[in-house]
């Protein structure tokens, strides 16, 4: 095999080879949004929020029904933790009610995270 080819054929591997984090790693950005935090299930199939919910929310929550959180201006995320356990503790007692929460948004496939740090 003529060594030119070997060399082409490496040349134009390498774009293949590269660590592209743009592929790879989601865009995350640190915030501080005001809204409420909602069981994702409830929220999700009949739009409860608020007070009157807030019972149901928190009971939810606790029972490891996935914890969203309503941003004021209608947007919805994920509620992650900053490692990979339940956000339940950090939003145990919150839903329903006006909060303002801390972390790093994270987007992949169209789906909006919220990486916790704070709840106030």
């Amino acid at each position: 095999m003529n060594i030119r080819w070997v060399l082409l054929a490496i040349l134009l591997a390498l774009p293949l080879l590269a660590d592209d984090d743009s592929v790879t790693a989601p865009a995350v950005l640190s915030v501080s949004i005001s809204g409420q935090i909602v069981d994702l299930h409830c929220y999700t199939s009949r739009g409860a929020t608020g007070e009157e919910h807030a019972g149901c929310a928190n009971a939810c929550i606790s029972r490891n029904v996935p914890a969203g959180f309503l941003a004021d201006d209608g947007t919805l995320y994920l509620l992650l933790d900053e490692k990979s356990v339940s956000v339940k503790d950090k939003v145990a007692g919150k839903a329903g009610k006006p909060v303002k929460v801390t972390g790093k948004v994270i987007e992949r496939s169209g789906l909006k995270a919220l990486q916790l740090v704070s709840v106030e």
